[in-house]
C-alpha cells in the first residue's frame, strides 16, 4: 500500500493510541507514533515508524516541536497520558499536569496554526466525575478540555483545526482481561460482569458493554474527513457519562 498522508499519535505505544496507529497505518497513512517506553517494549508494527518521546522532561516541549517540524502531519492525535502514583508527591502532581496538559497546548498553540492539520485531542469522561483517588487526572483533563477550546480559537482562519474526542469506558486489553478473569472467578459471562461493573462505575452510563476501540478509530477519520468543520468541535463517545443535560 503507498502511503500518502502523514499521522502522528502522541502517546502511541499501547492501549487506543497504539490501536489508532496501527489503523490508521492499515488504511494508508505514513503513522509515526510516540511513547514513554523504547521501541523494544512496544508491540506496533515496523510499518509504523516509533519515536521515544517523554512529555515530563525538562526538554519536552523542545522534543515534541522537532518531531512536529521534522513528520508535518495531515493529522495529529494527542493521547499521551499520565496518572498519579499511590502516593503521589506534588512533583508527580506537576508531572501529570505537564504530559496531559501543559506541554501538549504550549507546543500546539504554536504550531498549529501555521500547520495543514488536523489535530484530534483524546480526553475522558472522568472530567463528570473526579473522585478522591481519580481527582489530580480529572482536573488535568478539565484543564485539557479547556485549553483545547482555547487551541481551537488560535486556529480560527487557519488551515489547521482541533477538535475533541471524549471517550468513556473503552475496551482496552488490561480492562477486557481483568472483567474476563473476574468472570472466570464468579462463574458467571463477561457480558454480566461488564453490565455489573459499568452500572458502578457511573450511574449515568446508558450502555452495558465497553466502547469497541475501533469506534475510536472511525470517530477520528470522520473527524479528519470534516476538515476545518472540526475546528473547535466536542465528539462524544462517553456511553452518555456526562448525564442527560450535556
Amino acid at each position: 500500500m503507498t502511503h500518502t498522508q502523514r499521522a502522528l499519535v502522541i502517546g502511541g505505544s499501547r492501549g487506543v493510541g497504539a490501536h489508532l496507529a496501527a489503523g490508521l497505518d492499515e488504511r494508508g497513512w505514513s503513522v509515526t507514533a510516540t511513547g514513554r517506553r523504547p521501541r523494544s517494549a512496544v508491540g506496533l508494527d515496523v510499518s509504523v515508524h516509533y519515536e521515544q518521546l517523554d512529555l515530563a522532561t525538562e526538554t519536552a516541549a523542545t522534543d515534541m516541536t522537532g518531531l512536529l517540524r521534522k513528520v508535518r502531519p495531515r493529522l495529529l492525535v494527542h493521547n499521551a497520558v499520565a496518572y498519579p502514583a499511590p502516593e503521589p508527591s506534588l512533583t508527580d502532581y506537576e508531572a501529570i499536569f505537564r504530559v496531559n496538559t501543559l506541554v501538549p497546548y504550549r507546543v500546539l498553540s504554536g504550531y498549529l496554526p501555521g500547520a495543514d492539520c488536523t489535530c484530534v485531542v483524546i480526553n475522558s469522561d472522568a472530567i463528570y466525575h473526579a473522585n478522591r483517588t481519580s481527582g489530580v487526572y480529572a482536573a488535568s483533563k478539565a484543564a485539557l478540555r479547556v485549553l483545547t477550546s482555547a487551541l481551537a480559537d488560535h486556529c480560527r482562519g487557519s488551515r489547521a483545526c482541533v477538535a475533541t474526542l471524549l471517550l468513556g469506558p473503552l475496551a482496552d486489553d488490561r480492562k477486557v482481561e481483568q472483567l474476563e478473569r473476574i468472570a472466570r472467578q464468579r462463574k458467571t459471562s463477561p457480558e454480566e460482569v461488564t453490565s455489573a461493573y459499568l452500572r458502578r462505575a457511573n450511574p449515568s452510563y446508558t450502555t452495558d458493554s465497553l466502547i469497541p476501540l475501533d469506534a475510536c478509530l472511525r470517530s477520528v477519520e470522520y473527524l479528519v474527513d470534516l476538515g476545518a468543520q472540526a475546528n473547535g468541535m466536542l465528539c462524544r463517545l462517553d456511553s452518555g457519562s456526562a448525564g442527560s443535560l450535556i
